[in-house]
């Protein structure tokens, strides 16, 4: 049953880890292109030259990133030893430069969104991290068993911390779900974010300037603590039985110092 569950755990880890790079991939395309639209449509970009603002307007930026892409991507294809690199260079600045001033021209208001879809997914990549640090045993842990305990009692006081720890997310799984579907019955019934959002028709409950709705993003709580609770108290399992061994100083481990030290 361990080597099943153990399984399925790695499954979830790897899932993990692929959502993680989305989530930062996603981070980083729109913070990125919030600070592109940022230096692109003022009227004066302290990366571009004040002649050649007073002489273009509003295309002396897309024209300057045409230039600097230009140089720098010509530079780049020359260290790379490539054939026809003055064309390739150029081409590739040419085309950043009228990327810019596209994205200007079709985003007037640009992506007034991002930093609100940046911090919802920093909830869920949090999240997503300890889960992530718990798999990998990294995550932050009072170690007192070890000076305390007498080392036969030493599993089974780390296996009851586990636990005690499963039950301490479960905990949170729940506070969360009634954060999102409220709490209490008829007169009673506090709203949660979902009731919010379905009452509405979807016109509230939702993050600033944006229509994520809040009761998906405050959902990341209890998803996140329930993977805790599995992985805890599938640690706990594993080191009651004896399918786990009790690792060194976890302060070490955690700073990357076990290997240093031990050697």
């Amino acid at each position: 049953m361990i080597e099943t569950l153990d399984r399925f755990d790695a499954w979830m880890y790897r899932q993990e880890q692929r959502a993680v790079g989305a989530m930062l991939a996603v981070m980083g395309l729109v913070v990125f292109l919030d600070v592109v639209y940022r230096v692109s449509a003022t009227n004066d970009s302290p990366l571009v030259p004040n002649a050649l603002e007073s002489a273009l307007g509003a295309a002396a930026v897309p024209v300057w990133a045409a230039l600097v892409g230009s140089v720098l991507g010509v530079l780049a294809f020359r260290t790379r030893g490539d054939k026809g690199a003055e064309a390739k260079g150029i081409g590739v600045g040419v085309g950043f430069g009228a990327f810019i001033g596209a994205y200007v021209w079709l985003l007037p208001s640009g992506l007034v969104w991002s930093q609100t879809l940046a911090l919802a997914l920093t909830l869920w990549m949090g999240m997503a991290g300890a889960c992530l640090a718990a798999y990998q045993r990294r995550h932050l842990a009072l170690d007192v068993g070890s000076k305390v305990w007498p080392e036969r009692l030493q599993p089974k006081v780390a296996a009851l911390g586990h636990w005690v720890t499963a039950v301490f997310c479960i905990l949170l799984v729940v506070l969360g779900i009634r954060s999102i579907i409220g709490v209490g019955s008829g007169e009673l019934h506090i709203p949660g974010h979902l009731d919010t959002w379905l009452d509405s028709e979807h016109a509230a409950g939702t993050m600033t300037g944006t229509p994520i709705p809040k009761w998906l993003v405050m959902a990341s709580i209890p998803f996140g603590s329930l993977v805790l609770a599995y992985r805890f108290a599938l640690q706990g399992l594993k080191v009651w039985v004896g399918a786990e061994k009790l690792g060194g100083d976890d302060t070490l481990k955690i700073l990357g110092l076990e290997e240093e030290v031990a050697s």
